[in-house]
């Protein structure tokens, strides 16, 4: 076990105690390596859903760019 652990009392309703203990014995874990793991899963998913966010983001913004420059080129065309 690493030494920068620290202990966490956590108080679960006993249906959710019941189905992380199911879970944990069926993969061969103890219960507190099922919560642990479950929580850095959910930090990774909470950044990559950022990233996903920030990227889409970034896509609009240079279809947006590329739209205006199609449109500015068109006039441009039109004019001659």
């Amino acid at each position: 076990m690493p030494n920068n652990v620290e202990p966490f009392i956590v108080r679960l309703p006993s249906q959710l105690h019941a189905k992380i203990k199911s879970i944990a014995k069926a993969d061969r874990r103890s219960m507190n390596n099922e919560i642990v793991g479950r929580l850095e899963r959910s930090f990774q998913a909470s950044h990559a859903k950022i990233a996903d966010e920030n990227l889409r983001r970034f896509l609009i913004q240079q279809l947006e760019l590329l739209d205006n420059k199609v449109e500015s080129d068109e006039h441009l065309s039109a004019d001659h």
